[in-house]
């Protein structure tokens, strides 16, 4: 499963970043992408990469498929809002670049993933959209990250 991260921008920083819109602020890596650095840079083990990637992948897609809440359960769980056009969660923290959104599509549907460090406990929460809906951006907005939906 091929996920896609969420740029989380803060309101001070989209006034100061101007014409910098590719500027990328949050976490830049994660564990998952490393890895596939790592493996794509060994060419001469094709085969194990597919082998690999195949048995990732079926793990994966019976543990993803057990721990994803609807959005009404992960909203509830945070203690957050949500309209139709955007979610709105309360989340306390020093540093704003240890959270990271990432998504991916899975059966028409996207799935989202919220990822703090393990400073925070190692908190990782993933979460179905509705049908149709999708992240558009993600913004810190003081003490609350707010989630906007296409």
């Amino acid at each position: 499963m091929e996920w896609t991260r969420v740029d989380v921008e803060s309101e001070a920083e989209i006034e100061a970043i101007g014409d910098l819109a590719d500027l990328k602020v949050g976490l830049n890596t994660d564990a998952e992408s490393m890895h596939r650095v790592f493996l794509n840079e060994l060419p001469h083990l094709s085969d194990v990469m597919e082998t690999h990637d195949s048995v990732v992948s079926e793990v994966e897609s019976r543990v993803i498929g057990r721990s994803i809440s609807t959005l009404g359960e992960f909203v509830s769980e945070f203690g957050g809002e949500w309209s139709g056009s955007e979610i709105r969660l309360p989340l306390q923290t020093t540093n704003k670049n240890e959270i990271a959104i990432d998504t991916t599509i899975e059966n028409d549907s996207q799935i989202v993933r919220m990822i703090s460090s393990e400073r925070f406990g190692g908190l990782v929460r993933k979460f179905r959209l509705p049908e149709g809906r999708s992240v558009s951006e993600a913004i810190w907005e003081g003490e609350f990250i707010t989630i906007k939906l296409d």
